[in-house]
C-alpha cells in the first residue's frame, strides 16, 4: 500500500467526541444555546447529574457542520505539529485550512473559515459533572471553550508576497485533557469521504463509544440527544431523520449493520455492528527508530508533513531518499503546496536535476559511495563521557521535547581538551549536520554553564580522525 492510500490518523479529545458541540442535526439553532442533561452513577455508586450547556456568541450562532469539519483540521494541525506548546497558541495559514477542508479557494470559503474560526472561540460551555478529566479521574465543572482566542494576521514573504497567518489559542481545559491523554484516534480520511455532517458526527460518536468492539448499542433517545438532533418525541421521527445518515455509514465502509429493538421496559434501542475491514485497514509500519530515521522525520514535519505520514514514507522509502527530495524542496520554484510536492517527490522518486552539493539518492548513492563498510564507534573517553553525561542531563531536563535525546543514543564522547571542549562522535554526516544545527548552541552553553569557561561542543563522525585533536 502506498502513502497516498494510506489513512490518516489523528488524535481526537475524548470529550468532544462524546458530548454534544456542533448542531449537526438540530433545527433549534436560533435561540443559540445547547443544552444536553443525563444522569451517570459513578463508580462509588453515587449518581451525578450531568448538565453541558453550549451557548452561542451572539450574532455567530452555534457550531453546526463546517464548524465540525474545521475542528477536525484543527486536530490535523495538531498532529502536523508533533506536541502543543506551553503558551497553547497554534499557527497555520488558511490555504492550509481549506486545502484540509477540500474546499475552493475563492474569498467566500476563506471568509467562512474565518467565520468558523471566530464562532468556535466565542462559543462558551458551561459543564456540571460533564467534563471528564482522565487524570484526577473526575468529571471537572466550569464554564469554558475550545478556543480561547484567534487573530488573523497579513505577513510579506522573502518574494515580497503578501500571505496570511492565522493564530488559535486552544483553551486550557482542551489542552489539559489532550495532554492527560484522554484521546482517540480519528481517521480524518474516511471522516472527510462522508458528505452528510449527521454521518460524520454519527461517525465520531460510534467510535469513541465503541471503545475498539465490534458491536455497540445505545438507546435511541440518548443517542438523539448526543448527536443532537431536535427533540423529536416519537422513536419513528428518530429513526426518520437517523436514516441517511445510517445508510451512508453503511455504504463507505464503516457500519456492517444497524437495528432497533425494544426491552421489555419499551425503552427502544440501536445496535451497531461494525464492519471488521474497517478496523483493519490500517497498515502496520514498522520503522526502526534510528538517528538517521529520526532526522527524517523531523525533517519532514518541518516542511509541513503530517507526523504520520512522516513515519509512512521513512519506513516505505528511507530516510536518505526522504531527506534527498527535503534538499531538492528548496530549490523548486512558485509550489503552492510544499508537503503536497514533497509526499509526491518521495513516492514517485522523480529523476530530477540535481542542484551541485546535493548527495545522490538510494542506489546511485550507494555506486558512489560503496567502499568500506560503515565505521563503528570510536573507543569513548572516560573524562569526556562523565562531562557529556552531565550536559545531556542538564539538556533534558530543559528540553519541552520527549525525543530530543534520543538523537544523542549512539553519540559517543571522545575527547575533553584543554580548554574545556567536548568532541563528540555520531554515526554519520547526516547525524552530525542535523545535532550540530539544531543542538550545538545549546549544548555549548549547558558545556559552558558546566565548565565555567567558552567551551563549545564539536559533533564528528565515526569515520572522522580525531587522531590530531590529541
Amino acid at each position: 500500500m502506498s502513502a497516498r492510500e494510506t489513512r490518516h490518523i489523528v488524535k481526537a479529545e475524548g470529550n468532544f467526541e462524546d458530548l454534544p458541540y456542533f448542531t449537526v442535526g438540530n433545527s433549534r439553532k436560533s435561540g443559540g444555546v445547547l443544552e444536553y442533561k443525563n444522569e451517570i452513577r459513578s463508580g462509588d455508586g453515587q449518581v451525578l447529574q450531568q448538565s453541558w450547556t453550549v451557548r452561542a456568541m451572539s450574532g455567530y450562532g452555534l457550531p453546526g457542520g463546517l464548524d465540525q469539519d474545521v475542528y477536525v483540521a484543527l486536530l490535523q494541525i495538531i498532529d502536523r505539529d508533533g506536541e502543543l506548546p506551553e503558551d497553547r497558541w497554534i499557527g497555520f495559514s488558511l490555504y492550509e485550512m481549506v486545502e484540509l477542508l477540500n474546499r475552493s479557494h475563492g474569498g467566500r470559503d476563506y471568509q467562512q473559515v474565518k467565520q468558523s474560526l471566530d464562532r468556535l472561540a466565542g462559543t462558551r460551555i458551561q459543564s456540571k459533572n460533564a467534563f471528564y478529566h482522565r487524570d484526577s479521574k473526575t468529571f471537572m465543572d466550569g464554564t469554558f471553550g475550545l478556543l480561547d482566542r484567534v487573530q488573523h494576521a497579513e505577513t510579506v514573504d522573502g518574494y515580497g508576497r503578501r500571505t496570511d497567518k492565522t493564530h488559535v489559542q486552544l483553551s486550557e481545559y482542551f489542552v489539559t485533557s489532550y495532554r492527560s491523554d484522554y484521546l482517540k484516534g480519528l481517521d480524518t480520511n474516511f471522516y472527510y469521504s462522508l458528505s452528510s455532517p449527521v454521518a460524520k458526527r454519527l461517525y465520531r460518536f460510534i467510535d469513541k463509544k465503541r471503545n475498539h468492539r465490534r458491536q455497540w448499542q445505545t438507546g435511541l433517545f440518548s443517542l438523539r440527544d448526543r448527536i443532537p438532533l431536535s427533540n423529536y418525541k416519537y422513536a419513528s421521527k428518530v429513526k426518520e431523520k437517523l436514516g441517511p445518515a445510517h445508510q451512508e455509514l453503511v455504504d463507505k465502509g464503516f457500519l456492517e449493520s444497524f437495528s432497533y429493538s425494544r426491552t421489555p421496559d419499551r425503552e427502544y434501542l440501536v445496535t451497531y455492528v461494525i464492519r471488521d475491514a474497517f478496523s483493519r485497514r490500517r497498515p502496520e509500519i514498522r520503522l526502526e527508530r534510528t538517528p538517521e530515521n529520526l532526522i527524517a522525520i523531523e525533517r519532514l514535519k518541518a516542511e509541513g508533513v503530517w507526523s504520520e505520514t512522516s513515519e509512512e514514507l521513512v519506513a516505505s522509502y528511507g530516510s536518505e531518499r526522504c531527506m534527498h527530495f527535503c534538499l531538492l524542496l528548496q530549490h523548486q520554484k512558485n509550489l503552492k503546496n510544499r508537503p503536497a510536492w514533497l509526499r509526491w517527490a518521495i513516492v514517485e522518486n522523480p529523476d530530477l536535476d540535481l542542484p551541485t552539493g546535493l548527495f545522490v539518492p538510494d542506489e546511485a548513492s550507494k555506486k558512489l559511495h560503496n567502499t568500506t563498510e560503515p565505521a563503528g564507534p570510536p573507543p569513548e573517553d572516560p573524562q569526556a563521557s562523565e562531562v557529556w553525561g552531565r550536559v545531556l542531563e542538564s539538556f533534558s531536563s530543559g528540553s519541552s521535547s520527549t525525543l530530543s535525546t534520543s538523537w544523542f543514543d549512539d553519540a559517543v564522547p571522545v575527547l575533553l581538551d584543554s580548554s574545556g571542549s567536548l568532541y563528540v562522535s555520531v554515526p554519520n554526516e547526516l547525524a552530525r549536520d542535523y545535532v550540530a544545527e539544531r543542538f550545538g548552541e545549546t549544548l555549548s552553553l549547558l558545556l559552558t554553564s558546566e565548565s565555567g569557561q567558552g567551551s563549545v561542543v564539536t559533533f564528528l563522525t565515526y569515520s572522522d580522525s580525531f587522531s590530531e585533536l590529541l
